[in-house]
């Protein structure tokens, strides 16, 4: 990971991101983001798989391993932030793949709230533009709004907490519920009720949406 992300900043240096970019260091920048892309998602699968595994079947053993795993995600998920801030330096670059594009975008999406919200605008723009998908953008906007304990705008964000012998799966609080359905269209995104059962199916539990949810309640779980 490091000698990808060393090479990243090398072809950086020497310009590959600018207007006069040739098309061989697009490609390069385009091949090395791949690689970032498969290890960010490789750990992420690895780690849901066994927390999946800890849900459904409450094995207390396996709480080693997931604590184990989110180290090694925050050691990668470091190395991309640093690759993804020589990226964007001089603003977003033109010539990448769709592929590419995503991956900027999942990179600050995995990143700290801090790092999230300084290139939030930067993703709004690019969605705006067509760079990145809507609904990508729609779900860092949500991402951001939980973690500072706002209402999100298109219900993407749910938790789950240990509540005795069963979890207790919940959608973080809405903006506005009655126009959920239709926020979430506007931006590409499934219905709620699709949305919910695809991730119940997911955690293996049910996951509800309460409009009288607080995050009083939710921290007292």
């Amino acid at each position: 990971m490091k000698k990808i992300v060393t090479i990243l900043l090398a072809c950086l240096a020497l310009g590959c991101t600018s207007k006069k970019s040739t098309h061989s260091s697009i490609e390069q920048t385009d091949s090395l983001l791949c690689e970032l892309h498969e290890r960010d998602q490789q750990i992420r699968h690895e780690l849901m798989s066994v927390q999946q595994a800890y849900i459904a079947e409450q094995r207390t053993e396996l709480i080693d391993s997931i604590v184990m795993l989110v180290a090694e995600q925050d050691r990668a998920d470091s190395l991309n932030r640093v690759a993804v801030d020589s990226l964007l330096q001089n603003g977003w670059p033109e010539g990448l793949s769709e592929q590419s594009n995503r991956t900027i975008w999942l990179i600050i999406d995995h990143a700290h709230v801090e790092y999230q919200e300084r290139y939030l605008p930067l993703i709004e723009q690019q969605a705006v533009r067509g760079t990145i998908n809507p609904s990508d953008y729609a779900t860092l906007l949500d991402r951001v709004n939980v973690r500072r304990q706002r209402p999100q705008r298109y219900g993407t964000q749910t938790g789950y907490k240990q509540r005795d012998d069963e979890v207790f799966a919940f959608v973080y609080p809405i903006e506005d519920i009655d126009a959920l359905d239709s926020l979430r269209l506007s931006v590409g995104l499934d219905s709620m009720h699709l949305y919910l059962r695809q991730v119940s199916e997911t955690l293996g539990t049910e996951v509800k949406i309460d409009s009288e949810l607080t995050w009083e309640e939710i921290e007292a779980q």
